[in-house]
């Protein structure tokens, strides 16, 4: 099992209360600690939570390995990605030549919030996935 971090609530001097989102078990609902960047930024961008289940001491011990789920993103410079370069584009709402979809395992990959207030993939694991073995 991994030991997540566990922010502890914090009361601030106005009495206001700042306090770090948790993540639950998705088997039994017991909290496990912070929720990661990766997974705030799944959250914010609709996609599913990954399964924590072997990170609880309750469903760890039979939780199964999670399912590889595949993802269709866009891949390219974030500069292409974010309309801001200057290759030709066929007309204002289309991405140019350099962007493409690309299909991921979304479990096995890593992304975080960039500052652009986009979901950034820091790590992708190519579809079909090797990690999981799925196919």
């Amino acid at each position: 099992m991994s030991a997540r971090t566990n922010t502890p609530d914090r009361l601030n001097d106005d009495g206001s209360r700042t306090i770090k989102m948790k993540r639950a078990c998705n088997g039994c609902g017991e909290l496990l600690g912070d929720i990661t960047d990766s997974e705030m930024a799944a959250a914010i961008d609709g996609r599913p939570l990954p399964d924590v289940r072997r990170e609880c001491a309750t469903c760890g011990p039979t939780a199964p390995a999670p399912a590889c789920i595949p993802v269709v993103v866009l891949a390219g410079d974030s500069l292409c990605l974010q309309f801001e370069c200057d290759h030709d584009r066929a007309d204002d709402d289309s991405h140019c030549d350099e962007v493409h979809e690309e299909t991921i395992c979304d479990t096995h990959s890593t992304s975080v919030m960039a500052e652009s207030g986009f979901d950034e993939i820091v790590h992708a694991e190519p579809w079909p996935c090797q990690a999981g073995g799925a196919s």
